[in-house]
């Protein structure tokens, strides 16, 4: 992407004041930086953590005759087993909250600092997930953990509860995003530019959302991207809402911008991120060791982030409407990207029906 960043400045007066402020800035930063290396502390994480496995004749198929339900009864038995972590291998859960308290973008991720790999993992919003011997679908699990009065906290605990019924292990970090933020993230950037493959156009007055944009090569903005982010239709003549094309536009998004975040330019910015991100982001991360992943993540200018969408096997159709999950396909995907431990996640560790 190509940005002008000066103009009408003539020559030696442009390089003496260009000179005098990268100095200028350069001493702020080495000052700060001492200020703050000694602040900066990875998240600690325990060697071992003890992983749960379901028992034989548990629910990972007990759902097949009753898909859309509740499966009655007590929950299965289990037993545990210790696990040991990858040093230095970092998960998490990112999901974005709508005016409703829905968890309309839910993602897990990892980030291998050892490797400098990054991964993410979109989960459908309509996969089938069972907590606690009932089904229901991972976009309202923040809104029923806040329920009988235990506000985010509770939310973001049954968030985790119910990804790691499909993923096997509970992330260690979470990360809950408004709309707001992103929109305010990517006009810091000065946009980002994505590959539009056709007009997407779109009238929603119950959601006040008007999409209308333009197909090719752009830069959108905030609110463009946003709406980007939120069209579901796959194609201009197939006019069923599927969430695989939102997701995929999300990836697309996702990626331009963390490579606009990585550029080098956008040090300057960085009073402005620190803003967006105390108004608009919650998380369980310390000041200190927020800062060590910002560290960790200036060190990976041209690395890539690998996106990927939880595998779906197909779906339950009426009534329920549900994204199956793909127990197999999971399992393969999770042990080649996220899987913090040492060892594979095996079908004992999630509780998906097959």
């Amino acid at each position: 992407m190509n940005k002008k960043f000066f103009s009408g400045v003539s020559g030696k007066k442009f390089m003496y004041s260009f000179s005098i402020t990268v100095v200028s800035v350069l001493l702020v930063a080495v000052a700060v930086f001492a200020g703050i290396n000694a602040l900066m502390r990875p998240p600690v994480i325990p060697t071992y953590v003890e992983v749960e496995l379901q028992s034989p004749g548990g629910s990972s198929g007990s759902l097949g005759s009753n898909p859309s339900g509740n499966t009655g009864g007590n929950s299965p038995p289990t037993v545990t087993t210790l696990m040991e972590r990858k040093p230095y291998f970092f998960t998490f859960l990112l999901f974005g909250i709508d005016d409703g308290n829905n968890a309309d973008v839910i993602i897990v991720g990892a980030l291998d600092t050892t490797s400098q790999n990054a991964y993410i993992i979109s989960i459908p919003r309509d996969t089938r997930v069972e907590v606690e011997r009932r089904l229901r679908k991972p976009v309202a699990a923040y809104s029923v953990g806040r329920g009988g009065g235990r506000g985010h906290d509770g939310g973001v605990a049954q968030m985790k509860a119910d990804v790691q019924t499909l993923i096997g292990f509970r992330p260690d970090i979470y990360i809950s995003v408004e709309y707001e933020a992103f929109v305010r993230m990517v006009d810091a950037v000065n946009g980002v530019e994505v590959y539009v493959p056709f007009h997407k156009r779109y009238e929603d007055p119950t959601q006040n959302l008007s999409i209308n944009i333009s197909a090719g090569r752009q830069v959108l903005d905030g609110a463009q991207a946003l709406n980007f982010a939120r069209f579901r239709m796959a194609s201009p003549g197939f006019r069923a809402i599927t969430d695989y094309q939102r997701i995929e536009n999300q990836h697309q998004i996702i990626r331009a911008l963390f490579d606009e975040l990585l550029s080098p330019r956008t040090i300057l910015r960085i009073p402005e991120f620190i803003s967006i991100y105390r108004t608009y982001v919650n998380t369980n991360l310390a000041y200190g060791e927020k800062l060590w992943f910002a560290d960790q993540l200036a060190g990976m200018r041209g690395a890539t982030i690998s996106t990927y969408t939880l595998p779906m096997r197909g779906t339950s159709g009426a009534p329920g409407w549900y994204e199956l999950p793909d127990r197999d396909e999971i399992l393969e995907l999770i042990n080649r990207t996220i899987n913090p431990f040492t060892r594979e996640i095996t079908a004992e560790m999630v509780r998906i029906a097959v």
